[in-house]
């Protein structure tokens, strides 16, 4: 229990930085270190975490890839090619808030750490004329990027529970079918509330021409995600190829690529990702995460209430899937009863841990939308907490449908 009194004061102590105005990525350094202090973790065990957070080759892989993909967007903007795609896809769906939800959810199909910045300028690109806020493309770009975590076997939550678990991936992927659906129809209902359809110009030609060329406008993007998925790929690969690629294609002078890449490069992006990168090597080097999950199963609490809770602290803690999963269901799976019930079981507490997670301040592609749109996290969290409780609802729903056909 003094674990968990711990996080607690962690957590509080992150939310009253955060109400102070304190840059997010400094309340992440400070609470690693605090962190750190509060489970008495030697000297040389603090700095090797700090050498590791910084110095990781995949950490440092994905700060380059993530300012990659700052400065592709801006090169793709800056020769039309954005503007061109947008165009060509909402000739097609006519209604702008179509454009808007399609964009994330289709680069979403990109397992890939932060890959809503891949989505980011696209929306904000397409979003124009529906005069949207800040925290509304936020949680447009954030939500629709993420609703096909809970069915598509290509993400780890999904591969990595089912191994886990030894519940079929098929069993899962079908009882969490309901749970993307709630997503979907959530984000729809929350994400465009109040907000006026903008009706574009109908097809210049065929749809297949249109279709076409969206295709050809953003081919260099579409050679990231071929590269990343089909061949697995890390995505600071292909995209710095493609990034290179566009500079040395359109013959870019140095002077106008030194000015996009000032305006758009982020320091403190680099720093949130090391950041979260920080707190995460922290946490697993005091093994808080495994003490506390046992914890709670060691103390007679029912397996029902283990499924909700364990997942979802974990998740909200360490703003990663991988981790909710690889921590909380190693202990729950003894717990849950085999036979035709298991897959809800496990569905529920990849529903609870999914929905922490995206309400997670350390989940990074929550933090660095919030930074490219420059929204306020406060205000974008109203927007999320309807639609998580949904989701959550919605899977306690297909349980208790689980509980009545199987008994």
């Amino acid at each position: 229990m003094a674990d968990m009194l711990k996080i607690g004061l962690i957590i509080a102590g992150m939310i009253v930085l955060l109400r102070l105005k304190v840059a997010l990525s400094l309340t992440l350094f400070a609470s690693a270190l605090i962190l750190g202090l509060l489970f008495r973790l030697p000297v040389d065990e603090l700095i090797a975490g700090v050498r590791d957070a910084f110095l990781n080759t995949e950490n440092l892989k994905l700060v380059l890839a993530l300012q990659l993909v700052l400065l592709f967007s801006a090169l793709l903007k800056e020769n039309g090619s954005m503007g061109r795609a947008i165009q060509a896809l909402s000739r097609v769906l006519r209604d702008a808030r179509y454009t808007v939800a399609i964009i994330p959810a289709v680069v979403g199909l990109l397992p890939v750490v932060g890959g809503a910045m891949l989505s980011a300028p696209l929306v904000a690109e397409a979003s124009d004329e529906l005069h949207l806020t800040p925290e509304r493309r936020t949680f447009l770009n954030y939500w629709f990027r993420h609703v096909w975590e809970f069915t598509l076997p290509t993400f780890p939550a999904v591969f990595l529970t089912a191994g886990i678990s030894g519940v079929p991936i098929a069993e899962l992927v079908t009882v969490g079918l309901p749970l993307t659906l709630a997503a979907v129809v959530s984000g729809v209902v929350f994400g465009f509330r109040g907000v006026k359809p903008f009706f574009g110009a109908g097809p210049a030609g065929t749809v297949r021409a249109c279709v076409g060329r969206f295709v050809w406008s953003l081919l260099p993007f579409f050679i990231v995600i071929l590269l990343t998925v089909a061949f697995d790929v890390h995505l600071v690969y292909p995209m710095a190829a493609v990034t290179a690629g566009i500079i040395l294609f359109t013959r870019m002078p140095p002077a106008p690529l030194v000015r996009l890449a000032r305006a758009h490069l982020s320091l403190e992006l680099a720093l949130l990702i090391w950041g979260i990168m920080l707190f995460k090597e922290i946490l697993v080097r005091t093994g808080a995460m495994e003490h506390m999950a046992a914890d709670l199963s060691a103390r007679g609490i029912p397996v029902l209430a283990l499924v909700v809770l364990v997942p979802a602290i974990i998740a909200f803690i360490t703003g990663y899937t991988t981790a909710f999963v690889g921590l909380s269901f190693p202990v729950l799976t003894p717990f849950i009863e085999r036979g035709e019930m298991s897959a809800f079981y496990v569905m529920l507490g990849l529903a609870s841990g999914i929905c922490a997670h995206m309400l997670s301040p350390m989940h990074a592609c929550f933090v660095m939308t919030l930074e490219y749109y420059r929204a306020g996290m406060g205000r974008t969290y109203r927007l999320l907490f309807a639609p998580v409780g949904i989701i959550f609802i919605t899977g306690i729903g297909v349980f208790l449908a689980g509980r009545l056909l199987f008994g």
